[in-house]
């Protein structure tokens, strides 16, 4: 997206402009006229946080019904919410200091002492991983700027950390207290084997095509039969939701699209001329959920 980590045009809040960029970075847009219908969308999600959660549940729920009937045994659909967003930055944050631990050459901090906790960090980093894979699979966790190489990047460091340890710093074991760190070494070695499958697993979510613009509405459907009846779904929700957010704040919605609008100018999405005269747009009277 060209519009992303330029300023804000109407001295919108970073959080908010993060928000508008999230959402348009795998937008899809065939055409412009496409983007402009689904601005006021985008613009009411980046609005209120909680309107995003709330729709993920409801094209969530609409997708499991219909699975439900199709496959009784079918697998469950999981949507993704600022909870799991938050699980998966302690993820990371956990991956990034298995590796400071085990390499660390601080004086004291021996592998005798760092190898088990750092153990523990990628184990911990790895199963949060793998918890959020269906999410990050289905686009709803972080859609494409999660892909699946960065499981393989956390499984190398985690075993070339533990390669480090073994072969260069090994001698630092006391050979009558070796569990701990033999322990540590062990869960480094599995953690990093378990990363290396977790990334082979989601390649194929990665290359389907379906974590980006209308296709992530109905990705886990098991019969694409089914999906007038999910988008029929979303439109009723949109049909309370669209409106009610400009009942609560108005202003800041339409504040919030001259940013869309703004980002898809300089994105050259939609003309700039036609972006300036879309301002000028009464909201829609009906909403419903993005077509194409």
């Amino acid at each position: 997206m060209a519009g992303y980590g330029h300023s804000s045009v109407t001295g919108l809040d970073e959080r908010t402009l993060g928000r508008v960029d999230l959402l348009l970075f795998d937008a899809d847009y065939p055409d412009a006229s496409a983007a402009l219908a689904d601005s006021w969308r985008i613009a009411a999600l980046a609005s209120e946080p909680a309107m995003r959660d709330a729709r993920d549940r409801i094209r969530a729920n609409a997708v499991r019904e219909v699975n439900e009937r199709r496959d009784p045994r079918a697998a469950r659909v999981l949507p993704a919410t600022s909870w799991h967003r938050g699980c998966l930055a302690v993820a990371f944050l956990l991956a990034a200091l298995a590796v400071g631990l085990a390499t660390t050459l601080r004086p004291g901090l021996t592998v005798q002492v760092m190898l088990l906790p750092a153990g523990l960090c990628a184990a911990l980093s790895v199963a949060l991983l793998w918890w959020l894979e269906p999410r990050r699979a289905n686009g709803s966790l972080w859609g494409t700027r999660l892909p699946a190489v960065l499981s393989l990047v956390c499984g190398l460091l985690w075993l070339f950390s533990a390669a480090v340890d073994l072969l260069a710093r090994w001698g630092e074991i006391d050979g009558y207290r070796s569990l701990a760190p033999t322990a540590g070494l062990t869960l480094l070695v599995a953690s990093g084997v378990a990363a290396l499958f977790l990334w082979h697993r989601g390649r194929r979510s990665d290359r389907s095509g379906a974590q980006s613009g209308t296709a992530r509405t109905t990705v886990d459907l098991i019969d694409s039969r089914d999906e007038p009846e999910v988008l029929d779904r979303l439109d009723g929700w949109w049909a309370i939701a669209g409106p009610a957010a400009l009942l609560r704040d108005g202003a800041r919605v339409r504040r919030v699209r001259i940013e869309v609008l703004a980002r898809l100018a300089l994105a050259r999405i939609v003309p700039e001329p036609r972006a300036r005269l879309a301002r000028l747009e009464d909201p829609p009277v009906r909403w419903t959920e993005r077509r194409r």
